[in-house]
């Protein structure tokens, strides 16, 4: 039985090594991670890829969702937040972008127009509704 094990270690160790270095693989769904630590340094770089890439892995969602929750803290967004609550603004922040991404390439960034678009009050998430 112990040969067996040591077997099995050896040869998960030599398949690791042949499939190359784990930066090199990805798993399907999740954002680049340059582009992920660009996002989470920039939230305005957030694209409508990302948004339509949330759905295939947790780790797209959560770039998402903090990028969506960053923007909210924005000091122009002061007033709805003060309103609506931080949970809410970033809700509406949410809403916004999905909106202005429709008919996007996955390379528009919506982030600027969607925060301006909630400031103005035009994109805000529905009251008395969870969510």
């Amino acid at each position: 039985m112990r040969g067996f094990v040591r077997g099995l270690a050896v040869g998960l160790t030599v398949l690791a090594a042949a499939c190359g270095d784990d930066s090199e693989r990805r798993v399907a769904g999740t954002p680049d991670p340059t582009h992920a630590r660009e996002v989470a340094r920039d939230p305005y770089a957030l694209t409508c890829g990302d948004l339509a890439r949330q759905p295939l892995h947790s780790e797209s969602q959560k770039l998402v969702i903090r990028a969506e929750f960053t923007l909210a803290r924005e000091p122009s967004l002061r007033k709805i937040r003060a309103k609506e609550s931080l949970n809410r603004t970033g809700r509406s922040v949410y809403y916004a972008m999905t909106e202005l991404c429709k008919g996007r390439r996955p390379n528009f960034e919506p982030a600027r127009p969607a925060v301006d678009a909630v400031r103005r009050g035009k994109y805000l998430a529905a009251r008395h509704r969870p969510g």
